[in-house]
């Protein structure tokens, strides 16, 4: 089956990127139009920091495509030009120069496919929970990563205060992602009825790729709603407010509904 157009420009920009001049810089990457917009979501800096990512993930492997790719393209390997780069990569790693570029050529393809696939396997992600109590918010924060990726933990902010000491303990990986997974509960918040928004958190978790945000919510009082907004600061926003019926306000007096407790049979 033909290639798809964006898959067949995607690998275009990346032989092209192999042939420019130099290590793998900024100014090259921003010169391809695809791998900006769908690798780094429109910014170059992300497509360059994603770029980097894959090659720490594919070091482990010396005689991987797609490490193979990236060396050639001008990381970690020194040459001004693509000729030079692979004889260095010939001499690094005891191959000749036409094993090098079939490896390479494998690689942009390899990476085509999953840029255009969006498996971008690598990218770490994060769970934001809020559970609504009458007056008070439960918050759960999870962080998934991949355990070879350059940790940088995240602080989060609830209704604009910092939260002090809070500890990401890391558990095994998943044997069905390879992620690892720390949790954090940060319970009892109240509402801010004085403020534009009754309850917020903020997470800032710089991480080499921008992090991909999910929010759950569970909220009793149909008069209220939570959206999540993410920003490319790093920053990710998880509101409740007061939400509206198509065409008219709900009343916002009277105490916030709350789930009715589990019970428990103890016959």
């Amino acid at each position: 089956m033909q290639d798809d157009p964006l898959k067949q420009q995607l690998l275009k920009e990346l032989r092209e990127l192999r042939r420019g001049e130099g290590a793998l810089s900024l100014e090259r990457i921003s010169q391809c139009e695809a791998l900006v917009r769908v690798v780094g979501m429109g910014s170059v800096e992300q497509a360059h920091a994603t770029l980097f990512e894959m090659f720490r993930r594919c070091a482990a492997d010396p005689d991987g495509d797609i490490r193979a790719y990236l060396e050639t393209s001008g990381i970690g390997l020194e040459g001004n030009s693509v000729n030079q780069r692979l004889d260095a990569y010939a001499a690094q790693h005891n191959v000749d120069q036409r094993t090098g570029l079939r490896r390479s050529d494998r690689g942009a393809l390899k990476l085509a496919t999953l840029f255009r696939d969006e498996e971008l396997f690598y990218r770490p992600w994060g769970h934001l929970t809020l559970y609504q109590f009458g007056a008070t918010v439960l918050v759960s924060i999870a962080l998934h990563m991949d355990p070879a990726s350059e940790y940088r933990p995240p602080a989060v902010w609830v209704n604009d205060e910092l939260q002090e000491d809070l500890a990401w303990d890391f558990q095994q990986p998943s044997p069905t992602t390879g992620y690892v997974r720390a949790l954090n509960h940060l319970d009892g918040h109240p509402f801010q009825p004085e403020a534009k928004w009754l309850f917020k958190v903020d997470v800032e978790w710089r991480m080499g790729v921008w992090p991909t945000w999910v929010l759950a919510a569970q909220l009793a009082d149909n008069r209220l709603v939570s959206k999540i907004q993410t920003q490319r600061n790093f920053m990710t926003e998880a509101t409740i407010t007061w939400g509206a019926w198509p065409g008219e306000d709900l009343p916002k007096t009277g105490d916030f509904a709350s789930f009715d407790q589990p019970t428990t049979d103890v016959r």
